[in-house]
């Protein structure tokens, strides 16, 4: 595939496409085979993958692109003609990953490949004038390439804009203007004001400018970022257009170069491979005295070794933000459209963007997406292709799968920030060899696993906050979901279909912990297989041991809180039978979590005895394990007293609320959940209630205006770390934050917000690309969904990954290594990111491969769920 646009008036944009992987399928045999889950066999000349708890099915290979680009030929400017009468002064190129596939290794290991992405730049001695010119360059070059230069028809690549659209009455709509040159001069970047460019115009569909605004500079490369969650507010890169240095000794903070090194005192310089080909991490420092091949180095930011490895080199590097160039805002929040339609925004002499939709229903249509989401990461039932994807039923007891009960408690896991590892919970010491009840099925997948733990009831949570924060008569909306009749207990749910879909998904993710609810009211943290998925292995073929976590007080008191607060909604809708039901769950919840906060050493005592076999104590005793963990309970203790209060009314849950604000307390997640629900329930302490209310507008105030100083604003609280989502998508926190703000206050601050905020996520940020499958013109397409990459099927729709993440963050050897890693940088050209990885700005840094979990990943409840929430809120409003 090839497309051409423009990105500056004297710029060529060519994005190539390498061939995407022909994808492999699973296959049934007649017989099971000898060899072991996850080994490569031959089958009908192919080669098959060992999947299956029966050993009865293959994933057959991925087939690999047959041609890659030749890169050093589409990199020569003098092997393209004029274009236009413009001659081809310089070629910038940056290449990426796209498209991935599995593959036998030569040593009979699963390999993960890639398809790479091509952005050429190509640079010319002059402004193109109107006209079609043809290209004509090198060998990779497809026939007939050509260029159409029309400033109000051809795409501008450097016009970022929201690939949703707006509503008429929106009011943040605004995109950006920004361009970064891979190895261009001024370090790649390109301030567009030496055109003359300093206004836009919005054109309908007929071509007619129906509104003209001025264009502003948001942030230079140099403007430091505060609140943007690295460790610097200006961030270190190696400067894309030098050349390393090989270097061959090292004594102390002294190197020695293999030869002269042009490197200036009080430069900056990145250092790589220090520790050999699996090294990919890099370490920044300045450089000190030197010496024509020696250089001393001060302000390291990392650790040096002791001795380098063969391959280890110098490269001179900079500082600057996030974006790395100039990045311009194209604010058009003023214009009201007269009508519906698909409009564009146009600069004179360059192009236009994507096209915009203006709709009443561009929101819904937003949270239908990401509910589409949700629902593909139903877990318990076949997924009917409602939402574009079908899968088996996957992880229902009873039908080829045994769940084992396991004495770990997910409060202790790694999956809960515990001190066990996982894994642990499958193992001798910890297995028991009870098979849990055939109801224990239900949930949501997590991401890229297949784990349904407790923290998925935020996505309830959240949900159940939006729809009494939405207008009355939105609160209805259809989001094409089953009701909860059709795929739980028909008799529970019986005469609930006329519950809104909003609270039907609500319940879907609350009833499986019910379910998980043990006679004495504990709550199991959920549901986990000893390991990681197998790669080729999708959910519904899962061999591995699948186990239920031990009961924890933790996980009782966050279920607690989120039943009490759905029996009160469905109290309120009249479904007052059901909302019995949860009322009776949570308040049991809360006793037996209670009997656990009182008396741990009792309520633990199966896993204090599993954990004294298997040495999890090492190091560490329970006795200070113990300290941990009840401050933790604490937390989640008020949280549940505060909803059982509003739902209630008993005095002794107000209590112990009230002791723990008057102690100090923040509104943090759960924490503000809980603060929310004692400022909404009956007779709260007015005194308390107002410093709740004030502590909701200044956090609101707080995390608004750190956005003015981002050069993309999202959502993002200044003290939180980039990574994992965070810069990304909103979080629960936050996204809790400004909806409880907004519903006190009114700010039309907030409000506007969360609008840019999500169209950040669906292409208004540098990339000009949708964080959310399936949503808008160019959407990711290669998250790290187990399930449709071992079906070898598109990943389903809905799915917000994770998103930006710095380099230093995502250094995995196994990822950027050798040959044998999936995007080799050592030994290869052909799955090798150009620039290096160091060289791009962190917002040009978006590597669409699944082994960067970091980037590529996703949760129900970090991002797929609160994306929903968000478009579900505006859609209200």
């Amino acid at each position: 595939m090839t497309e051409v646009a423009m990105a500056a008036p004297d710029i060529v944009s060519i994005e190539m496409r390498e061939p995407a992987f022909l994808r492999g399928r699973i296959v049934g045999l007649d017989r099971p085979r000898a060899e072991p889950v996850g080994t490569w066999v031959r089958y009908q000349g192919a080669w098959g993958l060992v999947i299956g708890p029966d050993r009865d099915r293959l994933r057959i290979a991925d087939t690999p692109p047959g041609m890659v680009l030749d890169r050093g030929a589409v990199d020569v400017a003098s092997a393209y003609a004029p274009i236009g009468g413009r001659k081809v002064i310089a070629v910038y190129r940056k290449s990426m990953p796209y498209d991935s596939g599995l593959f036998r290794g030569s040593g009979g290991d699963t390999q993960a490949g890639a398809s790479f992405k091509h952005y050429l730049y190509l640079q010319l001695d002059g402004p193109l004038t109107a006209g079609t010119y043809p290209i004509a360059g090198p060998g990779p070059l497809p026939d007939g390439t050509r260029v159409v230069v029309d400033d109000r028809a051809t795409r501008a690549v450097a016009i970022r804009a929201t690939q949703l659209g707006h509503r008429r009455n929106d009011t943040a709509k605004v995109a950006y203007l920004a361009l970064w040159l891979p190895g261009g001069p001024d370090r790649g970047a390109v301030d567009f004001r030496r055109y003359g460019i300093d206004r836009f115009s919005v054109l309908d569909d007929r071509g007619r400018e129906v509104f003209d605004a001025a264009i502003g500079l948001r942030a230079g490369p140099d403007d430091p970022e505060p609140g943007n969650g690295l460790p610097r507010e200006l961030v270190g890169y190696a400067d894309a257009a030098a050349e390393p240095v090989p270097l061959s000794r090292i004594d102390g903070n002294s190197f020695v170069a293999a030869r002269p090194h042009g490197l200036v005192r009080g430069q900056r310089v990145a250092l790589q491979r220090l520790q050999g080909d699996e090294d990919a991490g890099a370490v920044f420092a300045t450089v000190g005295t030197v010496t024509e091949t020696g250089f001393d180095v001060v302000d390291v930011e990392g650790a040096l070794p002791a001795t380098l490895a063969p391959g280890a080199f110098a490269t001179p590097a900079h500082v600057a933000n996030r974006a790395g160039t100039y990045v311009f805002e194209l604010d058009y929040s003023d214009w009201r459209p007269e009508k519906d339609g698909v409009y564009r925004l146009r600069i004179a002499g360059l192009g236009v963007s994507d096209p915009i939709v203006i709709a009443d229903d561009v929101w819904l249509r937003s949270a239908r997406l990401s509910i589409g989401g949700l629902y593909n990461q139903r877990s318990g039932i076949a997924l009917d292709g409602r939402f574009g994807y079908e899968r088996p039923t996957a992880f229902r007891p009873g039908e080829g799968m045994a769940i084992r009960e396991s004495r770990l408690p997910l409060a202790w896991s790694s999956e809960f920030a515990g001190f066990v590892p996982f894994e642990e919970g499958a193992r001798p010491a910890w297995l028991t060899d009870r098979i849990a009840p055939d109801s224990y099925w239900g949930g949501y997948m997590d991401a890229g696993d297949w784990d349904r733990r407790i923290q998925h009831v935020e996505v309830s949570s959240l949900l159940l906050e939006v729809f009494e924060s939405i207008a009355p008569e939105r609160r209805g909306v259809d989001l094409r979901l089953p009701k909860s009749a059709e795929v739980l207990d028909p008799e529970l749910y019986r005469g609930t279909d006329a519950l809104p879909d909003i609270v039907h998904e609500a319940i879907w993710g609350l009833d499986f912990f019910r379910r998980l609810q043990m006679p004495d009211g504990s709550i199991r943290g959920g549901i986990e297989s000893a390991a990681h998925p197998l790669k080729g292995e999708p959910s519904f073929l899962e061999h591995r041991q699948v186990f239920a976590y031990a009961p924890d007080h933790v996980s009782s008191y966050r279920y607690a809180a989120t039943a009490a607060k759905l029996a009160r909604v469905l109290s309120g809708l009249g479904s007052d039978r059901l909302a019995s039901v949860y009322r009776t769950s949570a308040l049991a919840a809360w006793q037996a979590a209670e009997r656990g906060f009182a008396d741990p050493d009792r309520y633990y005592a199966d896993a204090i005895a599993a954990a004294e076999a298997s040495g999890a104590f090492a190091g560490v005793g329970w006795d200070e394990r113990k300290i941990g963990l009840q401050a933790q309970a604490g937390e989640y203790r008020a949280a549940a007293a505060a909803a059982l209060f509003r739902l209630t009314g008993e005095p002794a849950f107000a209590t112990l609320f009230e002791a723990r604000w008057r102690a100090g307390w923040d509104l943090y997640a759960h924490k503000g959940d809980a603060a929310w629900d004692y400022m909404n329930g009956p007779a709260a302490d007015p005194g308390i209630a107002a410093q709740i209310r004030e502590a909701f507008l200044a956090d609101a105030r707080l995390v608004v205006t750190a956005q003015q100083r981002l050069a993309y604003p999202a959502m993002k609280h200044p003290a939180a770390p980039a990574g994992w989502g965070q810069g990304g998508a909103p979080d629960y926190s936050q996204l809790m934050l400004l909806i409880r703000a907004h519903r006190i206050g009114g700010d039309p601050a907030i409000l506007k917000t969360m609008q840019r905020a999500h169209h950040a996520m669906l292409g208004a940020n540098q990339l000009g690309l949708s964080l959310m499958t399936g949503a808008g013109v160019r959407p990711v397409a290669n998250p790290l969904h187990e399930d449709s990459i071992a079906m070898g099927v598109a990943a389903p729709i809905g799915i917000t990954v994770y998103g930006w993440a710095s380099q230093a963050a995502t250094a995995q050897g196994w990822v950027f290594g050798p040959w044998w890693s999936p995007l080799a940088e050592v030994g290869s050209d052909e799955r090798r990111i150009d620039p290096p990885r160091f060289s791009l700005p962190f917002y040009e840094y978006l590597v669409e491969h699944p082994a960067v979990v970091m980037q590529q990943e996703y949760t129900v409840q970090q991002t797929i769920g609160t994306m929903a929430g968000l478009a579900l809120y505006l859609d209200g409003q």
